[in-house]
């Protein structure tokens, strides 16, 4: 014969800090997940945006210091 305990666990509140809001001339829509360098910066791409709204390659420190590393054009990639 087995016996299964059910037990309720406090679990940790989880809070989320919006790090960096993309207005268009940034980046929007950002897409996918985040990578780590070994410069500890993340890097990542928008879908829509930049100079150009065809989207943008970008870095953020782990601060929220946001660069534009690259905004695509349609000759060299788009969204």
């Amino acid at each position: 014969m087995f016996f299964c305990i059910l037990a309720a666990t406090a679990s940790l509140a989880q809070f989320f800090t919006t790090m960096v809001a993309f207005d268009g001339t940034n980046g929007a829509n950002p897409t996918s997940p985040l990578i780590q360098g070994t410069d500890g910066n993340f890097y990542g791409t928008t879908f829509f945006g930049g100079a150009n709204d065809y989207g943008t390659v970008f870095k953020m420190t782990p601060g929220g210091a946001l660069t534009t590393l690259h905004s695509f054009h349609l000759v060299d990639g788009a969204f």
